[in-house]
């Protein structure tokens, strides 16, 4: 839940999920490099992750990692990456009204 939260806000960036999913590639990068993981087995590793990842940490590691790249980091993200939810959640659940379907 706490990491929702932290991503909900934008903190710092749009895109912070991005840089915990760096933050956790780099923690783990040893293992991932010396066993030369392929795509599947990485995949299948970070799955198996869930539950264990020292959320403090990492969340300090994505937070160091997004004030390192500053504004050259925001632009190197592609337009259209989608951001961590979307500014306007209300935009999500556009309910129509009663008087409007008839």
């Amino acid at each position: 839940m706490r990491l929702w939260e932290v991503l909900w806000t934008h903190y710092l960036s749009e895109h912070l999920h991005l840089y915990v999913c760096v933050a956790i590639l780099r923690r783990h990068r040893s293992k991932i490099i010396g066993e030369e993981m392929d795509f599947d087995t990485l995949l299948k590793f970070i799955n198996e992750l869930s539950g264990h990842i020292n959320l403090d940490a990492t969340l300090r590691d994505a937070e160091a990692l997004c004030i390192c790249a500053g504004e050259n980091g925001e632009a190197c993200i592609p337009p259209g990456t989608p951001p961590s939810l979307p500014f306007e959640i209300t935009s999500m659940y556009n309910q129509q009204d009663d008087d409007d379907i008839l």
